[in-house]
């Protein structure tokens, strides 16, 4: 069986910061839309026009998918002079519909068709709830097995009928579809609009000095040019106008959408980035997007006066946001340094039951560690770290490392420098000053400073005593003795509020003051 030849079109984007609207056109079903319109299947195939050439000077026998066949030379040249046959891009050949309709352009249109009809069915059952949530997911069950019909014959290493010559031409043709969508908008007859990005079945258009309601006519425009440019049912169609639009690379961009020329507000709209990438950490996406979303609306004072207040108090915000929760995939190489890995190694010599299932996700934090400590080293369980209070958050790796490099990228193109400076000193409880030590020389033996401490103290007794009170009720317990900080349920305020209160300094506060006559730890 031959190699796959062609690949989608993933056009390089032209990068940056655009404040024009952004028309954002794609193919509806484009696969199986080419699959119908041009009548591609294993059925309609007759090979490539190279294998059929060799035939003249060989036998009659070509490879087709990963078999061989006596190709019909003679009805090949019959159909060729009848211009019955059409050749793919990549050189396949095909027999036309009224030759013969294919297995697959029928299955799809019947499956489309069904899909439509599913989905008038949905609107018109709006009053029952039920009902429009059970045919809205078997419109999208019909869609799936649509659009994974192409894969059905790409899939040459675990795929059950893999045929190569049939995968080439759809992909090829789809991507001849795009271009030639991308040369029509390049023709210059829709202003001075132009391609800034291309991408399997869609492509990006700018309209510069348009206003939004313009770019919603240019958009429609050439949806219906590229439209009836293509034989039925390929139909480009116009699926958003982004206003403002970060686009940082390919399969990368975030801005705010709207669908309709009647829409006040956009969306916010990101793909690729990290405010809907789970593999980073909470901390990460919620600055990113509220930056972003300040962004877009040009209020750059307010954007730099929240960065500040967020960087100036990480240690305030709740340990939800440190986490990060990697998948597990168990097949790691025995050098593979992971933390998912290090993690399961560690549940696993407890117990090899407690290791976690392929595909969990592990959570993890950063900590502290030792000068020139590897980062491995420096992984713990949510768990570790709420039980060791000696532990303390690598901010300087989550700032340096996590946050600071999605913000660059994101605003490199405003542009907008951002730094941040660690510190490396830890500030007295009462006034602030910098040191080493808990309380600074003037507040160690101020009656006052000892006040506030006990007076904190005490609140954060009291609120404790809150909290347990809310979790007996959550467990729909009265009188029991429980360990509340066994709850793993990291999302519940009342979690994140008995972690801060664990780990507070009042009580150390109180217990080193030189008032307290507690010399051992003053």
């Amino acid at each position: 069986m031959c190699s796959p030849e062609t690949l989608p079109l993933t056009m390089e984007p032209e990068s940056g910061f655009y404040r024009d609207p952004v028309i954002v056109l794609d193919f509806q079903s484009l696969y199986p839309s080419i699959i119908i319109a041009y009548n591609y299947c294993f059925t309609t195939c007759f090979g490539k026009v190279s294998h059929i050439e060799n035939i003249c000077t060989a036998d009659k026998i070509i490879e087709f998918g990963g078999l061989e066949y006596n190709c019909p030379i003679d009805d090949i040249v019959l159909m060729f002079t009848t211009n019955k046959l059409h050749v793919s891009p990549t050189g396949a050949i095909f027999c036309r519909k009224d030759v013969r309709k294919g297995l697959m352009p029928v299955m799809l249109e019947e499956i489309l068709d069904t899909r439509v009809m599913v989905k008038k069915a949905a609107k018109e059952c709006k009053n029952d709830r039920r009902l429009a949530r059970i045919l809205e997911a078997r419109q999208m069950a019909l869609k799936l097995i649509a659009n994974v019909t192409y894969g059905y014959s790409a899939a040459n290493f675990s795929g059950r009928m893999p045929c190569v010559e049939v995968a080439d031409a759809i992909v090829g043709k789809g991507r001849e579809t795009l271009e030639r969508a991308m040369k029509l908008v390049g023709n210059g007859a829709y202003g001075n609009s132009r391609v800034i990005y291309g991408d399997t079945d869609s492509m990006f258009v700018v309209c510069p000095g348009a206003t939004r309601a313009e770019a919603f006519d240019i958009g429609k425009k050439i949806a219906d040019d590229v439209t009836r440019a293509n034989p039925n049912p390929v139909k480009l169609k116009l699926e958003k106008i982004m206003h403002p639009l970060i686009l940082e690379s390919k399969k990368r961009y975030v801005g705010m959408s709207y669908e309709s020329i009647n829409d006040v507000e956009g969306v916010f709209d990101a793909k690729g980035i990290e405010t809907v990438r789970r593999d980073t950490c909470p901390l990460v996406s919620k600055i990113l997007e509220k930056t972003l979303r300040l962004l877009f609306i040009n209020d750059m004072d307010r954007m730099v006066r929240y960065l500040d207040i967020q960087l100036s108090n990480l240690s305030q915000l709740p340990l939800s946001d440190f986490i990060f929760s990697r998948e597990y995939r168990k097949s790691y190489a025995e050098t593979a340094v992971v933390a998912s890995k290090m993690i399961a190694e560690k549940r696993k010599a407890i117990c090899r039951r407690y290791e976690p299932e392929v595909g969990e996700r592990v959570p993890y934090v950063i900590v502290s560690g030792e000068p020139k400590s590897t980062l491995i080293s420096c992984v713990r369980e949510p768990d570790d770290f709420i039980f060791d209070r000696r532990l303390k958050i690598n901010f300087e790796y989550y700032i340096r490392r996590q946050l600071l490099p999605s913000l660059h990228r994101a605003l490199n193109f405003v542009p907008l420098k951002i730094e941040w400076h660690c510190p490396v000193t830890v500030g007295c409880y009462n006034c602030g000053a910098l040191g080493t030590r808990l309380w600074c020389k003037d507040c160690i033996v101020d009656p006052k400073a000892l006040l506030l401490a006990v007076c904190n103290y005490y609140w954060e007794r009291r609120l404790l005593a809150q909290l347990n009170d809310k979790c007996r009720k959550c467990l729909s317990l009265r009188s029991i003795n429980i360990d509340y900080n066994k709850c793993i349920n990291m999302a519940c305020i009342i979690k994140q509020k008995r972690i801060f209160l664990n780990r507070s300094v009042a009580e150390l506060a109180v217990r080193c003051h030189f008032l307290t006559g507690d010399k051992s730890l003053q």
